[in-house]
C-alpha cells in the first residue's frame, strides 16, 4: 500500500505543499531545559535525592526555534 507521505527538504518543496509558515515555525520550536542551580564548583553531580550534600536542580523550560530549520526553508523569523 502507498502512502500520500511528502518528505520537505527545500523552500521549493515548501512552496509546493500545503503546509504554512507558522507550521513550519512550529514544528522547528523545541522546549529546552535549564538546569538553574547554583552548583559548588566540586559538586559531584551523580548524587542522588536522599544523598547527603545532594542539591536539588532548579529546572528552567525555555522555547527555542532550532534556526536550521527555518534556513532549510528560507524562513525569516
Amino acid at each position: 500500500m502507498k502512502g500520500s507521505a511528502k518528505i520537505l527538504n527545500t523552500s521549493d518543496d515548501l512552496a509546493m505543499s500545503p503546509i504554512s509558515r507558522e507550521q513550519i515555525i512550529k514544528m522547528a520550536t523545541v522546549k529546552v531545559r535549564i538546569d538553574k542551580a547554583d552548583y559548588p564548583e566540586e559538586y559531584d553531580k551523580t548524587l542522588k535525592s536522599g544523598d547527603d550534600g545532594y542539591i536539588e536542580p532548579d529546572y528552567q523550560y525555555d522555547e527555542k526555534i532550532d534556526q536550521a530549520v527555518l534556513d532549510r526553508f528560507g524562513i525569516i523569523h
